[in-house]
């Protein structure tokens, strides 16, 4: 049987243009202007769709980025096209209850396929309108995601794409991005510099952190506000470890940072400034040797001649 037929029964009485007054739709006798109004409902649709799609593509989404805009406009159109049918089907009066059944085995289905397609469809959206970044902007993605540093190049539909510093491409989906921490180097005219030095015990922490600050003062790039900081941070167990903060205008950022590790260590060189590596001290004492069970050498470690000094007694 096919889907419109007539039904060729001579008592069947028939309009004024001479076409029968009951079609035979898919089973169920349909009246001629239920088809008409099925036909109109449909074209009408397609209509209704075609123009909200280019009313939110050029003028409601002029904010978005053009693959947006497009991904956007598609969902709307075939959102509106779906309703149009399904209206046009309930004007129809059909019996479609194994039709519905069958479709609503089939969205479950589609719908555990395609959750993680949506999730990146929505979250591409929602970071084209938080803007958290733009493309050319430094970022560094953490938290759900292991940390990820670079340039951001584009965000698509569904993902977003990095040129790491070491110049690869990474690939994110969006939904990962929009939930993890987005650290953003481009926020701020300015940007900290920090890196830490350590200098032996015997020199004297004021005098080296006032060489630091003068030689930072000396610097043009290095701004005066907000004023760095040289600060002694921790003992280690070579040296007295400073640190030393300052801040730089942010398109020179790392430029400065190399520039000022090297520079002050220049600095503390021509001081006479000493710049300890690790190292251990041992102590071999003249007397007062010790002897294990066995006769093996024995390892004491001590405390009164500063960190990281051990003693070694030696049998006779």
């Amino acid at each position: 049987m096919s889907i419109l037929s007539v039904v060729a029964d001579p008592t069947n009485s028939t309009s004024f243009i001479g076409l029968p007054d009951q079609i035979n739709l898919l089973g169920t006798e349909a009246s001629l202007i239920t088809i008409i109004t099925i036909m109109v409902v449909i074209v009408a649709g397609f209509v209704i769709a075609h123009g909200v799609r280019l009313v939110t593509t050029r003028y409601m989404g002029t904010k978005l980025p053009l693959d947006a805009r497009k991904n956007m406009g598609r969902a709307i159109y075939y959102g509106i096209v779906v309703i149009a049918l399904l209206s046009a089907l309930g004007v129809s009066g059909l019996d479609l209850s194994g039709l519905f059944l069958a479709g609503g085995f089939a969205g479950i289905v589609i719908g555990f396929a395609t959750q993680s397609l949506f999730s990146n469809l929505i979250s591409g959206i929602f970071l084209h309108l938080d803007k958290p970044m733009k493309v050319g902007d430094p970022v560094m993605i953490t938290g759900k995601l292991p940390d990820v540093a670079g340039v951001l190049v584009e965000v698509t539909a569904l993902s977003s794409r990095f040129r790491m510093f070491d110049g690869t491409y990474v690939r994110l989906p969006n939904s990962d991005v929009f939930l993890s921490e987005i650290r953003n180097f481009s926020g701020a005219a300015a940007r900290r510099v920090e890196f830490t030095i350590g200098v032996a015990y015997t020199e004297d922490t004021a005098n080296v952190i006032n060489v630091i600050k003068n030689n930072l003062a000396q610097t043009p790039l290095v701004l005066a506000e907000p004023a760095p900081e040289i600060y002694l941070n921790n003992l280690g167990d070579s040296s007295v470890n400073i640190n030393v903060w300052c801040w730089v205008p942010f398109s020179v950022w790392f430029d400065m940072k190399k520039q000022l590790v090297e520079q002050v260590k220049r600095e503390l060189d021509a001081k006479g400034i000493e710049i300890p590596f690790p190292q251990r001290v041992l102590h071999l004492p003249a007397s007062g040797k010790k002897r294990s069970k066995g006769g093996h050498a024995t390892l004491d470690r001590g405390t009164s001649m500063g960190p990281n000094i051990e003693e070694l007694t030696d049998s006779d």
